[in-house]
């Protein structure tokens, strides 16, 4: 142990840690730049490092990039990572109120809470849970995937109609590409920039970003400079007791970025929509989620950050890596000449425990860093509308250029700029199309695969009992608004009834 704390504690990798967070956050915060792009950055800087110094940098920019996506999230309306798409629906409302600091803290908080719990997870529950992960195979995660569809519909709210449109209009864009089972050309009309499939990041600037930049245009032109409503930074005022009285919501979102981070292929957009989805089924007032809800801040950003630790579990314990971001981590490792797998608790080297200890650390670095650099950030909403508008569009252009170094994706996000600025003025909801979108690959390679297995039968959906299981929630989650909306009109008639009788 002192061994573990002396290095944990070592100028050098305390060093590494404010670096990486700060880098982390920094690139995170600015749109199309993610996490992933944040790693790759920093690989480079690893040569010659020491391992458990280069892992600390790498790890700080990991959680550090994971949380900075929030930031621009709540203060452009635009997920700076693909794992704060959910932050949005609440956050940007509250910035709207004047509210920009107590969104700002509260996703700080909860993603610090988040990250913690996965922390532990890690460090006491780690061969389990890599264990129970290996269980998940093709009809799991497809299951899985339902259920994420169901979750991305019953978001809809009082428009599942509406919802369900959406969605199929995100799995349908999903399939643009090569067919990763037979190798066709889908939906790509001769255009060879479309055999990778198109970006899901230039498509979230685009419905995101380049919509929100359209409507505040449109907005700017059609009136007085005066009239038009722009976003006021007030000081946070919010005090921890009004977080943490949502500790329930931290608890379950906690578990459910554990699970997913520990299952390969999912991630962190996959939590915090399901956190976001579950923590609005079970509030009292689903009604004010989507309109500025504290708790909808909580939900998404502390399933989004729990993640963080999970991934490192099965890429720890079985080599294998959690998601896109901990994939790059193997190359780091593979440099330093350590292979992640069972041989690393086997061999009883202190190496694994610094690691896991370090990230401890890396989250208090986070906590500490994030609150001075969510003030300077929040200055960005101080801007005029008439010149923020146009440094949003260029930073959109940007990302979009840098996710693949050509123009061809700055066309995709203008053209789901225009897609998504119509489709908000018609009132059709953007959250089940990104979800649905992020999910649609996912979902059709391990249908591929399941179906594979059972030589064509659908029967293997429901023949094994953690799939089974999971389709069941997932019928539930979908039904359950309905029927609660059913519970509460009977009651309303009892007690519009009961008087008069």
């Amino acid at each position: 142990m002192l061994e573990i704390l002396m290095v944990m504690f070592a100028p050098l990798n305390l060093l590494m840690m404010v670096v990486g967070v700060c880098a982390g956050i920094i690139i995170g915060a600015l749109p199309g730049l993610n996490v992933i792009f944040a790693i790759s950055v920093l690989l480079p800087f690893t040569f010659g490092m020491d391992s458990i110094a280069s892992m600390y940098l790498l790890l700080g920019t990991y959680c550090g990039g994971t949380f900075g996506g929030s930031i621009s999230a709540i203060l452009i309306n635009t997920p700076g990572t693909p794992a704060a798409c959910a932050t949005v629906f609440d956050g940007y409302p509250l910035a709207q109120k004047g509210r920009a600091g107590d969104a700002l803290k509260t996703a700080l908080i909860s993603s610090f809470v988040g990250g913690i719990i996965s922390c532990f997870a890690l460090l006491f529950f780690a061969p389990q849970i890599a264990s129970m992960a290996t269980k998940f195979g093709a009809p799991e995660i497809f299951s899985l995937c339902v259920f994420g569809m169901a979750a991305a519909i019953g978001i809809a709210g009082d428009k599942p109609v509406k919802g369900l449109i959406m969605a199929c209009m995100g799995l349908a864009f999903s399939t643009v590409g090569i067919d990763s089972s037979e190798g066709g050309q889908r939906f790509m009309f001769g255009n060879m920039y479309l055999l990778a499939g198109i970006s899901s990041v230039a498509i979230m600037l685009g419905v995101f970003a380049m919509a929100e930049v359209l409507d505040k245009s449109v907005n700017t032109f059609q009136a007085d400079e005066d009239k038009v409503s722009s976003l006021t930074y007030t000081k946070s005022t919010i005090k921890l007791k009004e977080i943490f009285k949502y500790w329930k919501t931290m608890l379950w979102s906690s578990v459910y970025g554990i699970v997913i981070g520990a299952i390969p292929g999912t991630g962190g957009a996959v939590a915090a929509m399901m956190s976001y989805n579950e923590a609005r089924r079970k509030s009292r007032h689903p009604e004010k989620f989507g309109t500025g809800s504290i708790e909808g801040v909580v939900a998404p950003e502390t399933g989004n950050n729990a993640t963080t630790g999970a991934t490192l579990i099965p890429l720890l314990t079985l080599g294998i890596p959690g998601d896109a971001s901990v994939a790059v981590l193997i190359g780091a490792l593979t440099m330093q000449g350590i292979i992640p797998g069972p041989s690393l608790f086997a061999s009883g080297s202190s190496w694994v425990y610094m690691i896991m200890g370090g990230l401890f650390i890396v989250n208090v670095v986070m906590l500490l860093e994030g609150l001075f650099f969510t003030k300077l950030f929040a200055n960005l909403i101080k801007v005029p509308v008439k010149i923020l508008t146009p440094c949003i569009m260029m930073l959109c252009v940007v990302g979009a250029f840098s996710i693949a170094s050509n123009a061809f994706n700055i066309i995709v996000m203008m053209l789901f700029g225009a897609f998504g600025y119509v489709f908000r003025k018609n009132d059709f909801p953007l959250a089940p199309f990104i979800i649905a979108l992020v999910l649609g690959k996912l979902m059709e390679s391990n249908l591929r695969r399941s179906l594979i297995l059972s030589q064509g039968s659908p029967m293997i959906f429901v023949t094994r009992p953690i799939s089974l299981l999971i389709l069941v929630l997932a019928v539930l989650s979908l039904a359950y608004p309905m029927i609660r909306s059913v519970i509460e009109e009977k009651k309303h008639q009892k007690q519009d009834g009961g008087p008069t009788a």
